[in-house]
């Protein structure tokens, strides 16, 4: 498989609210940093945060706009809507950068903006 589909069967694990599949792309020690927040080291803390996000997080959605993989590097274009009270949305534009390991994600890194 190919780091661009791997990225692509992220975001469909993402969009259908699997905590594990999303884990699953993530190596055992890997990390996840979203803008902001602190880091998440390892894939168990990977997983209990996206089974927290699914579970009692708000409607969401996640749009890529562009991937641009090099080597075992990619850099993706997106931006991430969540649903406010009633029918709107509120949507901000954000950049993550990612490192390849062994055919899984060793560093995703958030930026906003």
């Amino acid at each position: 498989m190919t780091h661009r589909e791997a990225l692509t069967r992220l975001f469909d694990s993402w969009k259908v609210g699997d905590a594990l599949r999303s884990g699953a792309h993530f190596a055992p020690g890997g990390t996840y940093r979203e803008a902001g927040r602190e880091p998440l080291v390892g894939r168990d803390a990977i997983v209990a945060h996206f089974t927290r996000f699914f579970r009692d997080g708000p409607r969401f959605e996640f749009f890529v706009d562009d991937i641009v993989v090099e080597d075992n590097r990619a850099a993706v274009r997106y931006r991430f809507a969540i649903a406010d009270t009633g029918a709107s949305w509120r949507e901000r534009p954000g950049c993550a950068f990612v490192t390849f390991s062994d055919g899984t994600i060793s560093e995703w890194r958030e930026y906003e903006g």
